[in-house]
């Protein structure tokens, strides 16, 4: 949308104006006191709006048996809100010749303003709330401000097929945009240069939003009025929004449940026949709601067959993105346990173990408790493998794994720091409560038992175990994590050497 247009203003001299006569008859015929015969001298001043009012009177919509001849007569036979109508309804004809519109577009509007009418004329018959003819009067005139913007840049009507398509509200916003103007914005200033009530002017000006108008005859009109726009919506677009809305309105303002709403809307396609036949006017064939109806249904069946597809692939995809969480977290898992643990023997790896080592000795220096560190080493595994095969091997190394795992506490820190050599750290142990714990490893990798092609096979290990206790003090971690590691390692090798298969203490470190 331009910015130019966006800043165009109406200027008052845009707003149509009635002819002199006719509306001098509409002022006329908003006064309470006004009598037949006084408003049929003015009508008869004018010979075109006298010829008109005769020609709509003795038309076959009012079934006269007698014509009649008069001025004042026809008035008498239309009521004077009736004639105010159908003088409103001429100078709106007028306004539109002389707007330099396009014939087919001016046809158009002026049967959008016809059905309007006609709509609030028909609810108002039903409800009750309003005279039908004052209903008639505001339908007939709530869009007429745009003409005024319209004329003011006279290329914009090429957009009217795609502003009808629009609901009421949004073709509001949008006019706002262009304008800095609604066409309600101008219900005030149209309705004085046409002489026409105040009540009239504020429904006119607070049709798209009643509820913020006070309970009362104006917002009754108001309400009217949004409702007949809505009801403009739907003959001129078939729009299930708009069926949906007018039917809300109806059920809200009027108690009309849909079946009733519906009768009410089935008789205005007709309705807006006849008046438009009355007022010598040329209307396109109505629209039956029987069919606007079926394909309104039709619409809610293809939405809700496509809610149903909508629903379906939602869930699809939603069973689709667990499956990919579930699968997420499986292979997150697999890298943490690639990360952390070993993939052979499924035991802490070196560079996870000498970080939580570390915490261990941590907690132990500052909560002054021993932590003993248990060094494992397989005997003669270089045997089992030149013998059996790496594939044995690493069913021994397995072996040796579990009954370390089956044999120690969860809070044990179990890990392969390289090749067949494995460690237990034991948190709250001290040498004594080490050495059993050890000798219980020992004996239950012993038991471990291998199948190969040759036969069971069984092998053993040594152990070497160091012991710290702390003292509540900070203390190097890099070198007491080194220093049980040597004292650990130098009791292992004890153990080869006097054997293999057993465990000894290294000694307790400070």
């Amino acid at each position: 949308m331009q910015e130019a247009s966006a800043q165009l203003s109406v200027n008052p001299a845009d707003l149509p104006s009635p002819p002199a006569a006719i509306a001098r008859v509409v002022r006329l015929a908003s006064d309470p006191e006004i009598t037949s015969e006084k408003l049929g001298a003015v009508i008869a001043s004018d010979p075109a709006f006298t010829a008109e009012l005769l020609r709509t009177v003795n038309s076959p919509f009012y079934g006269l048996k007698q014509p009649v001849t008069a001025a004042a007569r026809a008035v008498t036979v239309l009521g004077i809100r009736a004639l105010r109508n159908l003088a409103i309804c001429f100078a709106v004809r007028d306004s539109l010749r002389n707007s330099g519109l396009r014939a087919q577009d001016l046809e158009v509007f002026w049967e959008d303003c016809l059905r309007r009418a006609v709509a609030a004329r028909t609810v108002a018959r039903v409800s009750g709330v309003v005279p039908p003819e004052e209903a008639f009067t505001i339908g007939l005139l709530q869009d007429f401000g745009m003409l005024a913007m319209i004329k003011a840049n006279r290329k914009d009507f090429t957009h009217w097929p795609r502003w009808r398509a629009m609901t009421p509200d949004e073709r509001r916003v949008e006019e706002r945009e262009r304008y800095g103007v609604g066409h309600d914005g101008l219900a005030r200033a149209l309705g004085e240069r046409w002489g026409l009530p105040r009540q009239l002017t504020d429904a006119l000006a607070g049709h798209h939003d009643p509820a913020s108008i006070a309970v009362g005859p104006v917002r009754e009109l108001a309400t009217l009025a949004q409702c007949a726009d809505l009801v403009c919506t739907l003959l001129a677009v078939r729009s299930n929004e708009a069926l949906s809305e007018v039917r809300a309105i109806l059920k809200r303002a009027y108690k009309l449940n849909d079946a009733a709403s519906d009768k009410v809307l089935e008789a205005i396609p007709a309705e807006v026949e006849s008046a438009a036949s009355a007022l010598g006017m040329r209307v396109s064939r109505q629209p039956n709601f029987a069919a606007i109806l079926a394909e309104a249904n039709r619409t809610l069946v293809e939405m809700n067959v496509s809610y149903e597809e909508l629903t379906q692939r939602l869930e699809r995809l939603l069973m689709e993105k667990e499956m990919l969480m579930e699968q997420l977290a499986m292979a997150n898992g697999e890298l943490a346990r690639l990360a952390f643990f070993d993939p052979l023997t499924g035991l802490c790896n070196r560079r996870h173990f000498d970080s939580l080592f570390r915490d261990l000795l941590t907690r132990a220096s500052v909560d002054a408790r021993p932590v003993s560190f248990v060094m494992v080493d397989l005997d003669r595994f270089k045997s089992v493998n030149d013998n059996y095969g790496h594939a044995t091997g690493d069913a021994v190394l397995r072996a040796a794994a579990a009954a370390l795992v089956g044999a120690s506490h969860d809070a044990d820190l179990k890990t392969r720091l390289g090749g067949e050599e494995l460690a237990v750290v034991l948190p709250d142990t001290d040498a004594h409560q080490a050495l059993a714990a050890a000798e219980r490893f020992r004996e239950a990798i012993a038991r471990a038992t291998v199948t190969t092609h040759q036969g069971p096979l069984r092998v053993t290990a040594s152990f070497g175990v160091s012991t710290f206790v702390g003292s509540g003090s900070k203390v190097d971690l890099d070198r007491l994590a080194t220093v049980l590691s040597e004292v650990a390692d130098k009791a292992l090798y004890e153990s080869k050497n006097n054997g293999r298969n057993r465990v000894t203490i290294g000694g307790v470190v400070r």
